[in-house]
């Protein structure tokens, strides 16, 4: 457990007087008009259109090792239907057909399903108490190689479709991921942690030769990408600086054989080939945004080309088309553009957050083989929240100033604090900055329409950032600055760090750009592995906030530790499950 002296003592529970408001769902339908009525899916859609301080946190070397035991009411959801993939034309009769992956998460496990696009089902592939992720589909599209936990550290594997078997290709103690196949469907190129970074190795599914390291020298390299019909692979690496893509040419020796391909001011990441090896596409970070460029390899005098706002691009088998993950605030979405930068898929809005995607040419097998028919039909629990949530629960086990939240988002909490704990390899919600924030306890003037109010919320101690156990990456929608919480992990289940983390701090080194700007990017790679908080919370129905306006100059105004629990209510709704409109209206302004 992890000392903490609050700033404010703590108090018995709240008992507070009741007085249900009323609360109207919204129906599927105006849902998702809403959604697509949002201003930041609209610049997708129409482009042009437009914690307390003073608190004190005592860490010791190794967060404490946590085994939670909590209860939560679980809820049967739909079985996923099997269904082959058929083509369909869409964005000026763009194909849009052939075999899609997805790695998806759901109630904080990450499995693979196929998915045909606009609204078809999804078909789980795989399934079980742990995380397969990064697919990538052979080039004859009859298996998908994939990184997965399920073996108690994250190695590669392969999935046969035509008969549902997996075969453990790479075993060993550290983090490997992001496999790529070989043209010949022989070897697997993949990232692997070594040295205290990420490395690339490539390696034969048959084993017949050992892992053969491709990177060398300073800085982290990952993401390969190997090139069609050729000895070439693209990568990233921080190696100059701020992350890269490069190529490395297997038929040559020494440092000749790597060479950049394109500098950036922006950060790049996942490299991507055309299916006939002559283009590729990767994201680049512009002022803020993950956007999609592509350059003609081939040809030395091409320039690269903008091909439309998202990350991790992927070409469709034809290469006419290129696919690529749009991330909002709180969801995620599919989209697609033609090479010449016209909108071939308006955004699919995807079930959860994505670990990866691949598509080829091919479809499912029909039937499917039993493995996969079995998987499919796999029903995952999911939280189920309390019906009302009209009142605060006292938190067990956890040092808060208040130990308190709503009824409602209780079994989440629980069940996130669970998760995360076994991710993590020790317990970061048993030390909250804050849970629930009482009437008579007021936040500053500026957090006024705070959820801590509601005890519909919880803040993770802003003293990990300080003490290493924290990072967080700064992301921008719309004007809007929103934080990527990552937290350590001190067991074999995080994954290494691949975004550029901001440092909050050097906005007290004294330089006048560094405040002004509420910080600065950091200059390197952190080391070690990390489990992705912020998506993690998401899976269990808390969503990240934006930062106040006032952030760069206000540490309170970053709320990047502040994760609410909405269920679809607004902010007022949601005060007047637990207090009466009396009550509200004696809020100080």
């Amino acid at each position: 457990m992890l000392p903490l002296e609050p700033d404010i003592p703590p108090r018995p529970p709240l008992r507070i007087r009741i007085i249900r408001g009323v609360i109207i769902v919204a129906a599927l339908g105006a849902a998702a008009l809403a959604l697509l009525g949002s201003p930041w899916l609209s610049q997708f859609l129409w482009p042009g259109s437009g914690n307390a301080e003073g608190s004190v946190l005592h860490l010791t070397a190794t967060p404490t090792a946590f085994q939670p035991t909590t209860t939560s009411t679980l809820a049967a959801t739909p079985a996923p239907t099997p269904t082959a993939l058929r083509p369909f034309e869409a964005g000026g009769a763009t194909s849009l057909d052939g075999l899609m992956i997805l790695s998806l998460s759901g109630t904080g496990y990450s499995q693979l399903f196929s998915h045909q696009l606009l609204g078809q089902p999804f078909t789980r592939l795989t399934s079980g108490a742990w995380d397969d992720i990064h697919p990538a589909l052979s080039p004859d599209g009859q298996r998908i190689a994939f990184a997965s936990n399920r073996g108690g550290a994250w190695d590669l594997y392969t999935l046969e479709l035509l008969t549902g078997n997996v075969t453990q290709i790479i075993d060993d103690a550290e983090y490997d991921g992001h496999p790529s196949w070989s043209p010949d469907g022989a070897w697997l190129a993949y990232e692997h942690y070594a040295d205290g970074d990420l490395e690339i190795f490539i390696q034969p599914l048959d084993s017949s030769v050992d892992p053969v390291r491709i990177s060398a020298g300073n800085g982290a390299d990952y993401a390969p990408a190997w090139r069609p019909s050729a000895q070439q692979l693209a990568f990233v690496s921080d190696r100059s600086g701020i992350p890269q893509i490069w190529l490395v040419d297997l038929e040559q020796n020494g440092d000749a054989r790597f060479q950049p391909v394109t500098e950036s001011v922006g950060a790049q990441n996942f490299p991507a080939w055309s299916p006939d090896g002559a283009w590729l596409a990767w994201s680049q970070m512009d002022d803020g945004i993950w956007t999609i460029y592509a350059q003609n390899i081939s040809d030395s005098d091409s320039p690269p080309r903008r091909i439309g706002l998202g990350q991790d691009p992927h070409w469709s088998f034809s290469g006419a088309t290129i696919l690529a993950e749009l991330r909002g605030p709180n969801e995620t979405y599919l989209t697609a553009y033609t090479l010449a930068g016209g909108l071939a898929l308006a955004p699919e809005l995807m079930p959860s957050h994505l670990d990866g995607i691949a598509w080829g040419a091919g479809a499912l097998p029909d039937p499917l083989p039993d493995a996969l028919s079995a998987a499919a039909e796999v029903i995952l629990p999911t939280v189920d929240p309390a019906a009302v949530g009209d009142t605060t629960v006292e938190l067990s086990d956890v040092n808060a100033p208040f130990e308190e939240l709503n009824e409602a988002a209780l079994p989440a909490f629980g069940a996130l604090r669970a998760r995360a704990a076994q991710l993590l390899g020790w317990d970061a919600l048993s030390e909250l900055s804050n849970a629930f924030v009482p009437l008579d306890r007021p936040l500053p003037p500026a957090r006024q329409q705070d959820w801590l109010y509601t005890g519909r919320a919880f803040e993770l101690h802003s003293g990990l950032l300080d003490a290493g156990w924290m990072a967080i990456v700064r992301e921008e929608f719309e004007g809007q600055t929103y934080w990527r919480v990552y937290l350590k992990a001190a067991g074999d289940l995080g994954r290494p760090l691949t975004e550029l983390p901001w440092d909050l701090s050097a906005r007290y080194s004294g330089t006048e750009s560094d405040y002004q700007a509420g910080g600065e990017l950091a200059e390197s790679l952190l080391a070690g592995t990390w489990v992705d908080f912020t998506a993690l919370a998401a899976d269990y129905g808390f969503e990240r906030v934006p930062a106040l306006n006032n952030w760069r100059s206000y540490f309170q105004g970053t709320l990047f530790n502040l994760f609410v629990y909405r269920s679809g209510l607004t902010w007022e709704e949601a005060m007047l499950q637990v207090y009466s409109p009396e009550e509200l209206a004696t809020m100080a302004p």
